[in-house]
């Protein structure tokens, strides 16, 4: 089997930590052991060791001839890699660890040929180009990661190394300026006949850069510091050069698009719309079916690596409630699972399936609408942060699935990993005293207990939006109704589809409170920045704020973020993360509620698929057992 590839979750990413043991996760729900103990016992799951990684993941690449990875990337070698666990851990959260990956995997040759597999998702977006600011949501990445070229992929210690596919050698130097040069593959091509060269990564640099705001682009972290992409010995050799060092060069690019589609801010804002036009990967698009909510992918022929196993994946759009039933009823063989004890008990009695858990750089959080007219007031952003018992809805969340709750308080590192640091001040206790006195500051007043608070006439009310049909939403946002409807703040809760949560109402900033997963991956500030940066001008000079979807920011905040990617010192990489962090607490943006692993309800059949940690899945190896 091939080394993995495409992860199975790409989404804008926020935090990481390595193969540690969680004290958050003792044990799977109830009855039967879940599919990683049970192989563990076995003696097949092997959990590999930390990484040791930079800020941005090791750059340990195989032809490095003068390599940063002495230099940037091994700046935080121990400092975001180190497991804190120690004498003081329970004694039964070494015996549960999580395995860093479990996908019951099988080596390709002994798995049947052919076959499709129903993959259920809970999202049927419009757009489909990941790079684009409505793309973000892991629907477009769990599709496209199948079609789309990727230059790197991380292993499950989360190491960066170049996907063989696409990139045969790199070469990184270091002075007079970084420079990384990629050797492409010269037998790569786009599903229209046209060859992968040096201009596909020239255009999409350009595009990304931020210098042109036609382009509604997610995020410009790392493409701001291209000073050019060039043309090296041949059209497969790309030459990007930096001005200052960016230690997360591997996880640019990823994936790549052709030029003709980032050639205009026409084309990328339009041209993977409702369409999948053009695509590089083991399988191609064969349709999307709007009505039907599916996007059905083949076997490509023309596919130069590894052929995929399966002949097809069919991928269909659900609710939460609708795929357990899916998977119980055999409609379904895939689909992520909530952290609820009814879909995990669902999917763990289904004979013929089995939900596959792994560790993850996962945490759930409330984001904070700081445009909307009452959270505008950082005031009143604290008070509701004071008036949220965190802890009570971590343990409603975890308690009927037999885990005890971890309440992260920083946003960019969890608490199992080495540099972790409680940044949250006054700002992440439960403390209504403190949050009426900061809403009565802010000119907000009650009639008496109970009351809802106005100002000037109008009620303190606030629309808490969530997807229809999955009741451990609205179990969570009725939780956080109630205990701020005791310090005098209204709270509506707003059932939207599922499918629109993200594109009508998170991304155009349609909500005063919403809560989601923010999913981790390898490089936990660089794939994250946008999410906390400040706005930036969009053509008619109104506020363009990409991934960051709280719409609040301030250039200390960016200033901190861009001094962890940019130092060379370990210390300083550290206390500059935490710093960010201090901020983002002083802000007001986003409250961490708890830290969650991974879990993938999966046919017992399927091979080389699951929880896949932080590794990329390898799409072409995916198959079900003979």
């Amino acid at each position: 089997m091939k080394s993995p590839k495409r992860s199975l979750d790409h989404v804008p990413r926020a935090v990481v930590f390595p193969n540690c043991s969680i004290s958050a996760f003792r044990s799977i729900g109830h009855g039967a052991l879940p599919s990683w103990q049970r192989r563990r016992q076995n003696g097949t799951v092997l959990a590999g060791s930390p990484a040791v990684r930079g800020i941005g993941g090791q750059v340990r690449v195989r032809y490095v001839r003068r390599s940063l990875a002495g230099a940037v990337s091994a700046v935080l070698v121990a400092a975001l890699t180190g497991c804190q666990a120690g004498p003081d851990d329970p004694p039964d959260v070494a015996a549960s660890q999580l395995p860093s990956s479990d996908t019951n995997p099988v080596d390709r040759s002994e798995l049947a040929q052919g076959g499709t597999l129903r993959w259920g998702i809970n999202d049927f977006p419009a757009q489909w180009n990941p790079h684009h600011a409505n793309g973000t949501v892991s629907t477009v990445g769990t599709v496209m990661e199948a079609l789309l070229p990727t230059p790197f992929d991380l292993d499950t210690d989360a190491r960066p190394r170049p996907d063989p596919d696409f990139v045969e050698d790199v070469d990184v130097r270091a002075e007079p300026q970084q420079t990384v040069t990629l050797r492409l593959n010269p037998d790569a091509r786009w599903s229209d006949g046209t060859p992968i060269t040096w201009r596909d990564y020239a255009q999409m640099a350009e595009a990304l850069s931020g210098r042109d705001p036609e382009y509604q682009i997610n995020s410009a972290t790392g493409y701001q510091q291209i000073t050019e992409v060039t043309r090296g010995a041949d059209d497969f050799e790309v030459v990007i050069a930096f001005d200052r060092p960016f230690a997360d060069y591997p996880a640019l690019f990823h994936p790549l698009l052709p030029a003709a589609y980032t050639a205009t801010p026409e084309r990328f804002n339009t041209g993977y719309l409702d369409d999948i036009p053009v695509t590089a990967g083991p399988f191609t698009l064969e349709e999307t079916d709007r009505t039907a909510r599916t996007v059905t992918v083949v076997r490509d022929d023309d596919w130069w690596g590894e052929p995929a196993l399966l002949d097809r994946i069919i991928y269909r759009a659900m609710g939460p409630d609708a795929l357990d039933s899916a998977f119980q009823d055999g409609g379904v063989d895939v689909y992520a699972l909530a952290i609820d004890a009814g879909s995990y008990e669902r999917a763990s009695s289904v004979p013929e399936g089995e939900v596959r858990a792994a560790l993850a750089p996962d945490y759930r959080h409330i984001t904070l609408n700081g445009e909307s007219p009452a959270l505008s007031d950082v005031d009143v952003r604290h008070a509701v942060f004071l008036g949220i018992d965190r802890t009570a809805v971590a343990e409603s969340a975890f308690s009927a699935i037999g885990w005890p709750a971890t309440v992260p308080n920083n946003r960019l590192l969890l608490p199992n990993q080495q540099g972790y640091a409680d940044n949250s001040g006054p700002w992440g206790r439960h403390d209504p005293e403190r949050a009426a006195e900061l809403l009565e500051g802010a000119g907000w007043t009650s009639d008496g207990p109970g009351e809802v608070r106005t100002r000037g006439g109008t009620p303190l009310s606030l629309r808490y939006v969530v997807p229809q049909g999955f009741q451990p939403a609205r179990n969570e946002a009725e939780l956080v109704q109630a205990m701020l409807g005791d310090i005098g703040i209204q709270v509506e809760i707003e059932a939207v589809p599922a499918d629109e949560l993200f594109s009508g109402y998170v991304v155009p900033g349609n909500y005063d409170l919403v809560s989601f997963v923010n999913n981790g991956g390898g490089y936990p500030v660089s794939q994250s920045m946008q999410q906390w940066s400040d706005a930036v001008p969009d053509a008619d000079g109104s506020p363009q704020w990409r991934t960051n979807v709280g719409r609040i920011g301030s250039p200390e905040i960016d200033a901190a973020l861009a001094e962890a990617m940019a130092t060379l010192d370990a210390a300083q990489a550290l206390a500059s993360v935490n710093e960010a962090d201090r901020l983002l607490w002083e802000a007001g943006h986003t409250l961490p509620l708890y830290q969650r692993p991974e879990l993938v309800a999966v046919r017992r059949d399927v091979a080389n698929l699951g929880a896949a940690g932080f590794a990329a899945v390898d799409y072409d190896d995916i198959g079900f057992v003979e």
